[in-house]
């Protein structure tokens, strides 16, 4: 016997859901053709994929049940077998009724009744269902896996490339243009824009307002006393007073009378 690695029911399980998805499409498609010639031929492709789609799942059923038996699992797994397990076995059992009824109905052999295709919808809806909770078996407990791909033994070839949802990573995480320099000793440090506050951006109209306002800066005037006899004097600035008076108001002189 060919073995299948884990077993046969992944096999057999993708006729059960081809044919009998095909089946549900294909009354619900004559409906609206009855009494013409295509809509004919549609019923008897429909009525013979049920059947035959009722046929693989029986195999479909007995792969299943060796798998049951035969792979590694632990409790949380032998959990949602069970759960599966039993949602196959009432699917199987509505599509069985849908297939004797579409065989005995006299209507059914040239048009789909409206009760019908509501029943195969609520039977689509059930496969839909089951086969989720198979590839739950697959996916999220690992059933039948044999090992999990190393993805970091990995080579693309030239021009193939693709993520492996690392999407963590801090290589993906920072991206940025390697199209403008970086200094050399500091390979980590790069410019992004101009990063200056406002207080140092100065432009040459604000220095030539400030320029202009120095210059327009009125001089001191010179301070004004009186001395003790009433006479006012006006102090000049330094820069203003003539060496000479410098020199005959530091050299010592008499006048006469003592103060």
């Amino acid at each position: 016997m060919i073995e299948i690695i884990p077993n046969w029911h992944p096999l057999a399980v993708h006729f059960t859901v081809a044919l009998l998805s095909v089946s549900i499409i294909f009354f619900i498609i004559q409906k609206p053709l009855y009494e013409t010639e295509i809509g004919d031929n549609f019923i008897i492709f429909a009525r013979y994929s049920l059947f035959l789609g009722v046929f693989m799942t029986v195999l479909t059923l007995i792969a299943g049940w060796d798998a049951f038996n035969s792979v590694d699992h632990d409790t949380p797994s032998h959990t949602a077998m069970l759960d599966h397990r039993w949602w196959a076995i009432i699917t199987f059992f509505v599509f069985l009724f849908a297939a004797a009824w579409a065989s005995f109905s006299v209507e059914l052999k040239e048009t789909a009744s409206v009760a019908f295709i509501i029943y195969l919808l609520i039977a689509g809806g059930l496969l839909v269902t089951t086969g989720f909770k198979g590839a739950d078996l697959v996916y999220k407990h690992g059933l039948g896996v044999q090992s999990l791909p190393d993805k970091s033994n990995h080579d693309h070839a030239s021009g193939h490339d693709h993520e492996h949802g690392d999407v963590g990573s801090e290589e993906s995480s920072h991206k940025h243009d390697d199209s403008h320099p970086h200094d050399e000793g500091h390979s980590e440090e790069h410019s992004h824009g101009d990063i200056s506050t406002p207080e140092m951006q100065i432009d040459a109209s604000s220095l030539e307002e400030m320029s202009q306002g120095m210059e327009a800066t009125p001089e001191p005037e010179p301070a004004v006393t009186i001395d003790k006899d009433g006479i006012s004097t006006q102090a000049l600035p330094a820069e203003d007073i003539p060496m000479q008076s410098v020199e005959e108001a530091e050299a010592p002189h008499d006048d006469g009378h003592a103060h």
